[in-house]
């Protein structure tokens, strides 16, 4: 027997949905940062790469977009207006491993992107309140480790003991 669509309450789901809030609150927040960026010609995704680049944490193109969860055809992808912008170059680092690197226009850019972003994150931060912004970080960080407890099980273990496993994943 399956349930007609007079049987669901589709205003519910879609204020309960953990997933379409979540999207809901990135975009929003994506166009704020987006904002302030787009006075550097850049949007966020372009400066969190770039910071990303900056860090030079990343022994490899993969582990840079691991950092920033997203695949590598994205980040091929948005790693080309970057370097036809002069902002990075790649680098060969052994084998076939390539690493994107910052030009000297690019470690300029970067000091820009990093205090207009201080201005964005100050004003979304003064709203929340000392503890407000530190408990959305937390719980957003408590989201993706239930979220990844799901994603490594498999079909069959999906019997909701997420929360006995909480613990094991780290975000």
């Amino acid at each position: 027997m399956s349930a007609s669509l007079d049987d669901i309450d589709f205003l519910h789901m879609g204020r309960t949905c953990l997933g379409h809030a979540a999207r809901r609150t990135a975009n929003l927040l994506t166009r704020h940062y987006n904002r302030h960026m787009a006075t550097l010609g850049l949007e966020l995704t372009q400066a969190q790469l770039l910071a990303a680049i900056a860090d030079g944490s990343a022994s490899s193109a993969a582990e840079i977009a691991r950092f920033l969860g997203i695949d590598r055809s994205t980040l091929a992808r948005n790693l080309k207006p970057l370097e036809t912008a002069g902002l990075i170059t790649r680098r060969q680092t052994g084998g076939r491993t390539v690493l994107p690197v910052l030009t000297a226009k690019g470690e300029e850019k970067v000091v820009e992107i990093h205090t207009t972003w201080l201005k964005a994150q100050e004003e979304v931060s003064a709203l929340l309140g000392p503890d407000g912004a530190d408990a959305v970080r937390a719980q957003m960080s408590a989201l993706r480790k239930a979220v990844h407890i799901l994603e490594d099980r498999s079909p069959e273990d999906q019997d909701g003991t997420a929360a006995n496993t909480a613990s094991k994943t780290n975000s």
